[in-house]
This record gives C-alpha cells, sequence and structure tokens, in this order.
C-alpha cells in the first residue's frame, strides 16, 4: 500500500510494455513491416537483446555511482528521466527512418535506453521498502508481469492489422509515462513514513 511502491509498480508496467515490445516482437516487425527474411531477422533480432544486456549493466552502473554522489533522491532518478523519454523517441525513429538496418540499430539503441533501467528501479525499491522489500519487490515484479499479459493482445491485435506504427506509438507513449512517474516517486521516503 506505499506511495512509491504503487508508483513504481505502475512506472515499471509502462516500462515493461516497451520491453515485451521489442524483446517479443521485433522479429516479426522485421518480418511483416521491414521485409528481412527469417533468417536476416533472427540476425537483426539478436541485436537490440546484445544493446539490452549492456545497457543493463551500464545502468545499474551509473544509477549507484550517481545515488552515492547526488542522494538517493535524484541519483535514482536521473536514469529514468533521461533514458526513458530517449527510448520513446528511439521507438518514434524506428517507425520513421527508411532503411531497414537504421530501424534495427533504433531498436538496438531503444532497449539500450530501456535497460538502463532496471538497476534504478530495483534499488529504489529495496530503498523505500527497507524492511519489506521482499513484499514490495513482489509488487513491482507483478506490475512488470501485468505488461507482458497487457502487450501482447494490443501488439498483437494491431500488428496483425499491420498497423506498426500505432503499436510503436503505444510504446513511446508508455516509456514517457513511466518517466514521468519517477518524479513524484521519493527513494528517500521510507515505506510507513
Amino acid at each position: 500500500g506505499q506511495r512509491d511502491v504503487q508508483l513504481l509498480a505502475f512506472s515499471y508496467m509502462c516500462f515493461n510494455y516497451v520491453f515485451y515490445l521489442i524483446g517479443t516482437w521485433s522479429f516479426l516487425y522485421l518480418v511483416q513491416q521491414r521485409s528481412f527474411t527469417g533468417l536476416e531477422s533472427g540476425f537483426a533480432g539478436m541485436l537490440p537483446w546484445i544493446g539490452a544486456g549492456i545497457g543493463a549493466g551500464v545502468g545499474g552502473y551509473f544509477s549507484d555511482a550517481l545515488a552515492t554522489r547526488l542522494g538517493y533522491r535524484w541519483g535514482y532518478r536521473l536514469v529514468p528521466l533521461f533514458s526513458l523519454p530517449l527510448a520513446g523517441l528511439l521507438l518514434l525513429v524506428a517507425i520513421g527512418v527508411a532503411a531497414p538496418y537504421a530501424a534495427v540499430f533504433a531498436l538496438m539503441a531503444t532497449f539500450f535506453m530501456i535497460e538502463l533501467n532496471e538497476g534504478p528501479y530495483w534499488a529504489t525499491v529495496m530503498r523505500v521498502a527497507r524492511s519489506d522489500t521482499g513484499a514490495a519487490t513482489g509488487v513491482l515484479n507483478t506490475g512488470g508481469n501485468v505488461a507482458g499479459i497487457v502487450s501482447a493482445p494490443i501488439v498483437g491485435a494491431l500488428s496483425g492489422a499491420g498497423h506498426w506504427n500505432a503499436t510503436f506509438v503505444i510504446g513511446a507513449v508508455m516509456a514517457f509515462v513511466a518517466a514521468a512517474c519517477w518524479l513524484l516517486v521519493d527513494p528517500e521516503r521510507r515505506a510507513g513514513s
């Protein structure tokens, strides 16, 4: 019931909408919209995951370094406030560029920007919850999994109808909403205070 945990869970749901969009559906996007062959899209589809892997490590490092230098409130907020809106813009770039491999690299950069945020989400929820970390991280993770449940029928219906642009615009909006929630989250406020 703690406000910051609820905000983080909602923000994490929005964040994970983009994660599931790229992680689950980019292969199909590359085949349907960008006319990649199955083999070619398999290769191109792995590039966003490489960006994601690098982003997760880099984001954890930077958010901890910023929290040490600036304090927890702004140290944990800065990475999401910068990277989530940029991820939303990069999704729009992915649908706007003409060259297929430019779209792949935009997706790779988007996934990198998205995954920069794993560290700040988990560190913040643990910092806020303290002795209730197990329950709070369960709530956070549930928010993330709800995104998978919500995104599957939406992306499936839109992509099946050939509306990939709308699919990516919704993803961009979700990234912006996820970032906006961070303005209300206070990593220095403790649960129950």
